[in-house]
């Protein structure tokens, strides 16, 4: 049943009105009723003189889109000669969601070849006339995806106030709006328009904040004064447009270095190292410290039970020094770290997983985590594994001492984050200064200045020797694990003293490397920049000065960079 006949006047208003009843019927399967407001609200135009006016453009894509749906491609010549005018028109016509198909994607691309036109800019602006006491008409053809939208940035030439944004409805893709002679009141305008996708991110524009188009206006004095608006009649300024997310999800990587030492820093897996061949007096309690270091194996020093000690003392000490290294025993002595020297230490390579959100036009808020997936540690021990037996034969008097490889724990820490964004707006480029704090460990690769002790005895490998002066500073007392060191033919290959002088001569020459633990609390500032590549993918940098606290304190500087997903 054919719907009664609309006379359509043909002007802009009336197109988009005919547009959505013949739309509505179409919907309806109501073909012929669709066709027939079509039918008349085209001839109307063109009978009014809107022949060139790209809303027309619509009808006719319409028209042509219906006629498939009716006939097939049995009406192709009817349906390219619709479209052709349609592209003719306006080149990015947008086809409705209920009338697209591959088939009117094809018509459409045969429609555009055959027309000869190229494709126009992403914002094609019909250039503005003086509205001398009229509203200022601004209008646009847009190439953005579906979903977009424009808006127009304005101010009076030469101000120094913001620009006011104002939102350009779109029909199709055609996006306009006006200035009321009130505000513009005859002057001259500078004014910039930005694009927006679905998601409201900047996709094209029209000159920039900073270089703004002109138009200008040569109205005579007759023309009406320019009227004070109320404060009730002022319009609200829109927020301009950000190039910033709504979403970051980064990966970083990056280094790190610090100051270690500080506040009497330790290393993490070396004790207290004893040396018998420099100044230091060796005796009953560096024996006995070694000897119950080498038993505690994995657990801590004052973990060992004392039966457990004295058992030891009496199995792999000297003959009749038991009693002396019981009398001088102190397991917190014994349980302390080698000290490091201060000064800047290494943080060789971390990952910075990262999520944030933007909260404000230039505030965001986000969590993060650094995982310090290599320390640059080189550390070797005696094999804790080997039962004390086994240990004492294979690696405490080994005369080439293997050892086994330490490694460090899994170092994490997790903070917050705030960043404030700098620069332009519109700019992809945008620098931020920020602050964080969080708690977790940090290590710092710390060289020791001397070698491993691949035979636990808690004297680096290329300073043992097998006898020390007792506590007078004469006489003779064995270092440990060397206990005949003062008795016998130290003359004879196989005599303590040439163990030891095998174990120095055979050692490894570099140094050994541990780690200082800083933590578990920090914080900091930070400064960094964005660059939004593209709408879905953006490439950061930042730079971290941080403190960390309160047991091991040090200072912590991070570089960190690398791609982000966006939204």
């Amino acid at each position: 049943m054919l719907a009664p006949e609309i006379a359509w006047a043909g002007p802009r208003d009336e197109m988009k009105a005919a547009y959505d009843a013949a739309l509505t019927q179409a919907n309806n399967l109501e073909y012929d009723a669709a066709l027939n407001i079509l039918n008349t609200a085209i001839s109307g135009a063109e009978g009014a003189g809107n022949g060139q006016d790209p809303v027309l453009a619509s009808l006719y894509m319409l028209r042509a889109a219906l006629t498939f749906s009716a006939e097939g491609h049995g009406a192709a010549s009817k349906i390219l000669a619709d479209l052709q005018r349609a592209v003719g028109l306006n080149y990015y016509v947008v086809v409705p969601m209920e009338m697209r198909s591959d088939d009117i994607a094809a018509y459409m691309q045969q429609a555009r070849q055959a027309s000869g036109a190229s494709a126009p800019q992403a914002i094609t602006l019909t250039e503005p006339v003086e509205a001398c006491g009229a509203p200022l008409h601004f209008e646009v053809l847009l190439s953005v995806p579906d979903g977009g939208q424009a808006a127009l940035y304005w101010r009076k030439a030469g101000s120094e106030s913001e620009f006011i944004g104002a939102e350009m409805p779109a029909f199709s893709n055609v996006a306009e709006v006006d200035i009321p002679a009130a505000e513009h009141g005859d002057n001259n305008i500078e004014y910039f328009i930005y694009a927006f996708d679905a998601a409201m991110n900047p996709a094209a524009n029209l000159g920039l904040q900073d270089q703004p188009l002109v138009l200008e206006q040569s109205c005579t004095e007759d023309t009406p004064n320019e009227a004070e608006p109320t404060v009730e009649d002022e319009p609200k300024k829109p927020r301009g447009p950000s190039s910033l997310p709504r979403v970051w999800i980064n990966l970083g990587v990056g280094t790190g270095f610090g100051i270690a030492g500080l506040g009497g820093g330790t290393a993490e897996n070396t004790y207290r190292q004893f040396f018998p061949a420099g100044s230091q007096v060796y005796g009953p309690a560096e024996s006995g410290c070694a000897i119950a270091r080498w038993v505690a194996g994995p657990r801590e020093v004052q973990d060992v039970p004392g039966a457990e000690l004295i058992q030891a003392f009496d199995s792999f000490g000297a003959p009749g020094t038991t009693a002396a290294m019981m009398d001088a025993y102190n397991a917190e002595e014994c349980a302390e770290h080698h000290p490091v020297s201060t000064g800047f230490a290494m943080a060789p390579f971390h990952i910075a997983p990262e999520l944030s959100f933007r909260v404000g036009k230039r505030v965001s808020l986000g969590v993060y985590g650094r995982l310090q997936v290599v320390t640059g540690a080189s550390m070797f021990r005696d094999d804790p594994g080997k039962d004390l037996t086994s240990s004492f034969a294979q690696d405490v008097r080994n005369p080439t001492p293997v050892g086994v490889k330490q490694t460090t724990k899994f170092t994490w820490a997790v903070g917050a984050k705030f960043k404030y964004f700098l620069g332009k707006e519109t700019s992809k480029f945008r620098p931020f200064v920020g602050a964080f704090a969080g708690g977790g460990a940090a290590r710092l690769r710390v060289n020791m200045g001397f070698a491993n002790d691949r035979n636990g005895n808690s004297v680096p490998d290329d300073l043992e020797v097998g006898a020390d002066t007792d506590l007078t500073g004469a006489g003779c007392y064995p270092v440990w694990p060397y206990n005949g060191a003062c008795t016998g033919d130290q003359t004879d290959p196989a005599s303590d003293t040439n163990l030891a002088a095998s174990v120095t001569a055979t050692a490894n020459s570099a140094n050994r490397v541990d780690v200082a633990r800083i933590g578990p609390f920090f914080f900091g500032a930070l400064v960094g920049f964005n660059y939004q590549i593209v709408k879905n993918f953006a490439l950061f940098g930042e730079l971290h000065v941080g403190g960390w606290l309160p047991s091991d304190s040090s200072m912590l500087i991070d570089i960190t960079v690398g791609p982000a997903i966006t939204f």
